[in-house]
């Protein structure tokens, strides 16, 4: 009877995978076995690396946004991504102009307007005289501004409406001064304020004005 015998590496009788080749009677280095994790060759694999593509035990292996990958890849994964800018809205000089101009207008509109008979008294401005147009028109903007981030729309229709408003103030204030309610003359105490306030207010809208058209270009 013949010597029947294995083929040099082939599978042993035990059905074991077949142990890793040697060189001078040691395992080459960076050889790991097939089935085992690169970094612990005593350690089976239980997935390989999307980075590297090195085989992972269950130590090496860390789950990432979706994917698997070792320890020594985590510095690549877990890098931030540059930030998107973020667009914030950045408080403008020239709507602020607007809001203390209209507010000082229709503060203003507490002190006499005149002097000598009708809107010679406190609150008089809101009687049916020029003055009148000019709080109205004041509180109608900053009504505007209080409600410019609830209502969508274009910056440059809030910025016309701006310049509406605080034109007619300036115009209500200069008709009050030019004319006065009959038997009176202008005082400058509450028409002086309400003169600032407006012209302030219009400078600021003109200025928010220009601005949207800009930014709309």
């Amino acid at each position: 009877m013949s010597d029947v015998r294995e083929a040099p590496g082939g599978p042993s009788e035990s059905g074991e995978p077949e142990p890793e080749r040697e060189k001078g009677g040691r395992r080459e280095p960076g050889a790991p076995r097939k089935g085992r994790c690169a970094t612990h060759p005593g350690e089976d694999s239980v997935a390989m690396c999307d980075v590297s593509g090195r085989a992972l035990c269950i130590v090496c292996a860390v789950p990432v946004r979706g994917s698997v990958v070792g320890q020594e890849c985590l510095a690549e994964v877990l890098e931030d991504p540059p930030v998107a800018p973020m667009f914030t809205a950045q408080p403008s000089p020239a709507r602020a102009l607007v809001a203390a101009g209209l507010a000082l207008t229709l503060a203003a509109s507490i002190l006499p307007w005149a002097r000598y008979g009708d809107a010679s008294g406190m609150f008089q401005a809101w009687t049916m005289h020029w003055s009148l147009v000019a709080v109205v028109a004041a509180a109608a903007g900053l009504l505007a501004l209080g409600l410019r981030r609830r209502l969508p729309g274009d910056q440059r229709v809030q910025a016309v409406a701006l310049v509406a408003a605080a034109a007619l103030a300036v115009l209500g204030v200069v008709m009050h001064g030019v004319h006065p309610p009959p038997l009176s003359e202008r005082d400058p105490p509450g028409w002086g304020v309400a003169m600032l306030g407006s012209s302030l207010a219009l400078v600021g809208a003109l200025a928010f004005l220009k601005r949207a058209v800009r930014s709309a270009d």
